[in-house]
């Protein structure tokens, strides 16, 4: 074999090992981020205090939702599972993407004009404990953190939409400390250390 084949023979073998450090150097970076679009939002509870009596007590009332069940069921072998749940500002139409305290949300595609929001809380449902989920009301608490991401600043609300302002490509995560207070109509979510953190 001249040498001149000798070379030719080699830069095959040099392409491929050269395309395996490359996929190797990238598939870090796509494992890090689900987020298929220009912006997503990813939520979790950081943490939790449940009323007594919890999940069957009654709460405030509130749209009628038709999210049937969660994927693969609620995990309840780390305790009552709180759910921050952040989708598009049609939050009751379209199945937002719930996270608990020891699982963050996977990324809900947001628009890519002008993308908003929509930030709600659920628990389990009385009747199904394993499967179905119910919106619970939700209002900003006393230490100021969540009412910039509150549209009804001082009421309770359904659900939050907020704007994102000067959006950045990636997934956003927002977290909340979640209680409950009771009104006179049943429980409603006080969220308190509200934080959206940009992408990385």
């Amino acid at each position: 074999m001249s040498v001149g084949n000798a070379a030719m023979n080699r830069v095959p073998c040099l392409l491929v090992v050269i395309g395996g450090l490359a996929l190797s150097a990238a598939s870090p970076a796509l494992a890090q981020s689900a987020c298929t679009t220009n912006y997503c939002i990813r939520s979790q509870p950081i943490s939790y205090q449940t009323p007594p009596g919890w999940p069957a007590v009654p709460v405030e009332p509130c749209c009628k939702t038709d999210w049937g069940s969660l994927p693969g069921g609620i995990d309840w072998s780390n305790g009552a599972p709180i759910m921050i749940c952040t989708g598009g500002p049609d939050y009751a139409t379209v199945y937002p993407n719930c996270g608990e305290p020891n699982n963050l949300s996977a990324a809900f595609p947001l628009a890519y004009e002008k993308p908003k929001i929509g930030i709600g809380v659920a628990w389990p449902n009385s009747k199904d404990y394993r499967y179905e989920v119910q919106i619970v009301p939700i209002i900003a608490g006393s230490d100021g953190t969540c009412a910039e991401y509150s549209n009804h600043p001082g009421k309770v609300a359904n659900w939050w939409v907020y704007e994102l302002k000067q959006p950045k490509r990636g997934s956003y995560v927002f977290t909340a400390v979640v209680s409950f207070e009771r009104g006179e109509k049943g429980y409603y979510a006080v969220l308190n250390s509200c934080k959206l953190a940009p992408p990385s």
